[in-house]
């Protein structure tokens, strides 16, 4: 179910290609039945392209060390997220998920107990495609990947604030040092960083290659630009390129960056001409030395490719998501040296993309 998202493809022959009509089944949905989540991490999973029951996300209890798969759909009587989520957040007990919809069309925000994991509120009207999101200056900055805007809403998404233009096909988005730095897809027609200050002024800041990734680390914001392979360092406060790395992966370009702990990046390797979010190696870069790690090693072997990383700063863990084809995904846990921890290979749905921390 993977939604190979080659909107690339999209803008450039104008069809939005989500590549995946392989296999469905989540198996283990039951309604009415819904799971409490105390300790834990959050797996959301894209789900398959017309599968209306695998959008959803999953919950390993860290307590317990136990999964509980399609924690959305058993948790509020069997309905189903929107297509092709792909953001998700905690704040407080909340956890806020963004879903795509179908392209070209308004997508859908979510507000959900991250207790009882049921439904606050939602809403259908938040631009085409709201992809990611952040917190900022007490509302919700979304970007629509379906066309240049970023839009602000309440933390209620109950009203628009504000329409930004940042260039097309925005994606990735980041607060820091009170500004919101916006990032695009792989197919981008601009390479550019949109940055809006706290009065919702967008400039931008210009590089060879689309700003895919965007992770912050010891007060700088990092941008990783895919095929040019170079991972580039911001001021938060300032907004100034100040630094830059290179990234000489074997792999056709960088994609997904989470930030590890005080002056180290975790960096995917991507395999494709256009796929940001696939990969099959993660690297470790000191932000000092502006090095990789030689010693450093995490990979997969065959049709498996890596979907999303992250690191969980309170346990000193990285986390990756592994998408296996037509089959569900897991999730596989490594400590700062690579080592392998755990593997959770019943997560219960397929490509899973995004991790939320909750302690």
């Amino acid at each position: 179910m993977k939604k190979l998202i080659s909107v690339l493809l999209l803008f450039i022959t104008s069809v939005f290609a989500f590549i995946s009509l392989n296999g469905c089944g989540n198996e283990d949905i039951v309604t009415n039945n819904p799971v409490t989540s105390t300790k834990g991490v959050f797996v959301l999973y894209e789900g398959a392209f017309g599968q209306p029951q695998s959008y959803d996300y999953g919950f390993i209890d860290v307590t317990n060390d136990s999964v509980y798969s399609n924690v959305y759909q058993n948790s509020n009587g069997g309905a189903a997220l929107n297509s092709f989520p792909n953001g998700m957040l905690l704040s407080g007990n909340e956890l806020y998920i963004s879903a795509q919809g179908t392209f070209g069309q308004p997508g859908s925000m979510y507000k959900i107990n991250s207790t009882n994991n049921q439904l606050i509120t939602s809403s259908p009207s938040v631009g085409n495609n709201p992809y990611n999101f952040t917190f900022a200056n007490g509302n919700i900055y979304i970007t629509n990947t379906g066309s240049d805007f970023v839009k602000v809403t309440d933390m209620n998404f109950g009203t628009v604030i504000d329409s930004l233009s940042v260039g097309f096909n925005p994606a990735d988005i980041l607060f820091a040092g009170g500004n919101v730095f916006v990032g695009k897809q792989s197919f981008t027609f601009e390479n550019s960083l949109a940055i809006i200050n706290s009065s919702n002024q967008v400039n931008k800041l210009f590089f060879q290659g689309p700003p895919v990734s965007i992770a912050l680390n010891s007060g700088k914001v990092y941008i990783s630009t895919f095929g040019y392979k170079k991972i580039f360092a911001v001021d938060a406060s300032t907004a100034q390129l100040v630094d830059s790395i290179n990234t000489p992966v074997t792999q056709a370009g960088i994609g997904y960056l989470a930030s590890g702990s005080v002056n180290t990046m975790y960096v995917l390797g991507t395999d494709t001409a256009f796929q940001y979010m696939e990969g099959k190696s993660v690297y470790k870069v000191d932000l000092v030395n502006k090095t990789i790690d030689p010693g450093f090693s995490i990979s997969v072997t065959g049709t498996d490719v890596i979907y999303g990383i992250d690191y969980d700063a309170v346990e000193n863990r990285i986390y990756t998501a592994i998408a296996k084809g037509n089959n569900n995904g897991e999730v596989r846990v490594y400590d700062p040296s690579g080592t392998l921890l755990k593997t959770y290979s019943d997560i219960g749905g397929k490509y899973p993309r995004r991790f939320a921390f909750k302690y």
